[in-house]
């Protein structure tokens, strides 16, 4: 393995390639003398440090050919092949923590996460928080993770048309009237202050149009299949997009 991941010299290393590496054949009666001893600009890379140059296509290929079995067992396979008091064997250790997430949990939208480097959603190789198995996640395209968001999200307000909408507060559903209030103001110091009914203060209004709950009260079982045919209208249009 530490041979395929690891297979070129290093980078910046003035070492002959043994692959690609050429004599250059000696010319009789030249002035070998008068030649620079070093290529021109050689001076401007003083500093420059070596660098490994890896093929990680192998190690892809080693995990894909593992997925499904116990992550414990992968990670021992590797150990016992690989030496990681040797660079080659700890620069593919390294390559490991980067590549395969182990610290996951799933979130409330259903995705799973991984909290190794803050909380972003898993790509590529991870071990199930569950079974402690080896798994790879597919790229999600930003289409599918936008509508995966739009329906994890929870719907607090339906307003199907007129003056009269629901809104949830605390769990709990309510049918409101509502009052509609064009505002034209930018200034926020200058919009008009309004009455919120849940949350018992006043609340600034935004530029635009708004719609705000004069009257409510607790939804009877009618008005809760109402909410719940709303809802789920709104699921059909954005498994639709």
């Amino acid at each position: 393995m530490k041979k395929v991941v690891v297979e070129r010299p290093r980078w910046g290393s003035r070492a002959r390639n043994r692959k690609f590496g050429a004599r250059l054949k000696y010319v009789s009666n030249h002035d070998y003398e008068d030649q620079p001893k070093k290529a021109l600009g050689f001076e401007s890379y003083a500093g420059f440090s070596k660098e490994l140059t890896d093929v990680l296509n192998p190690l892809r290929r080693f995990l894909r050919s593992r997925l499904g079995r116990p992550w414990d067992k992968v990670y021992s396979e590797l150990c016992a092949g690989l030496d990681r008091r040797k660079v080659t064997g700890l620069h593919i250790f390294q390559h490991l923590e980067s590549m395969v997430a182990r610290s996951c949990h799933f979130g409330t939208d259903g995705a799973l996460y991984s909290i190794l480097y803050g909380e972003r959603q898993v790509r590529g190789f991870y071990v199930h928080p569950r079974t402690g198995l080896l798994c790879e996640a597919q790229d999600e395209s930003r289409q599918k993770r936008k509508l995966r968001q739009l329906e994890a999200e929870e719907i607090t307000r339906l307003h199907p048309g007129g003056n009269i909408g629901y809104q949830k507060h605390e769990g709990i559903w309510y049918r409101v009237a509502l009052q509609r209030i064009w505002v034209n103001s930018w200034d926020p110091t200058t919009r008009p202050l309004v009455r919120d009914l849940f949350l018992k203060t006043d609340v600034r209004l935004g530029w635009g149009e708004n719609w705000v709950a004069v009257e409510k009260k607790q939804c009877n079982r009618r008005e809760l299949a109402e909410v719940r045919a709303l809802l789920e209208i709104r699921k059909r249009k954005i498994r639709k997009m």
